[in-house]
């Protein structure tokens, strides 16, 4: 726990440091390069994975993929990204915005937020994983957005980045204390934009403990 915390702890601090480097011009690679960097410089033994590090049309693709773009005005930038402390992975996802927003791209946000946020007060010992997925799955589809996120809610993770149990329509094993599962919805408009929110989230004795520091509301740097 002490390690996974600071793994997250350097990997909130890198992100911080790295923000104001967003900014129109700007390319993909110099900002992923940044935050590699700066994770290093806070203490991070090595990087949890190869970073997801897309803007624009891209962010529509929840692995991204493509020749490298700069980000433009109104872009969103979403970050996959995680620390590793004695062997332990963090995992974090954020999306953030450049210059400004639509109306749309706000409601899309929000709607992935609060999707996150039902999914995680859903998490104590004995729920079903299944259960968990459908708490965040059954807000975005009620939205109308339903064919639009297509991936398993979350994963445990630890020493490796990707462990059992998931959080996803068919894990049926239920949640108990100590695992820690990430939750990280998303809704992803092809070819246009997409949004995904990410935190790790301890199960406790009595519930959960989300051991995500860094900021969820919408930012427009």
């Amino acid at each position: 726990m002490e390690k996974l915390t600071r793994a997250q702890r350097i990997t909130e601090q890198a992100l911080e440091q790295t923000l104001p480097s967003f900014r129109p011009g700007v390319s993909e690679l110099d900002l992923a390069i940044e935050l590699g960097t700066r994770m290093s410089k806070l203490g991070s033994d090595r990087k949890s994975y190869d970073f997801i590090l897309t803007s624009g049309p891209k962010t529509s693709r929840p692995h991204g993929g493509g020749p490298i773009r700069r980000v433009e005005n109104g872009d969103f930038v979403m970050m996959d990204m995680g620390s590793q402390i004695g062997g332990y992975a963090s995992d974090m996802t954020r999306t953030v915005a450049v210059g400004s927003v639509t109306e749309e791209q706000k409601r899309v946000y929000e709607i992935v937020l609060e999707a996150q946020r039902r999914a995680i007060e859903s998490i104590r010992p004995g729920v079903p994983c299944s259960a968990v997925d459908e708490t965040a799955r059954g807000y975005i589809a009620s939205m109308g957005y339903g064919d639009y996120f297509g991936h398993g809610l979350g994963h445990s993770l630890g020493i490796e980045i990707h462990e059992q149990p998931r959080l996803s329509p068919v894990c049926t094993d239920e949640l108990e204390p100590g695992v820690i599962v990430t939750v990280e919805p998303g809704i992803y408009l092809p070819g246009r934009f997409g949004v995904r929110i990410e935190d790790m989230v301890l199960v406790t004795e009595t519930g959960h403990c989300n051991l995500t520091e860094s900021p969820k509301e919408l930012m427009i740097l």
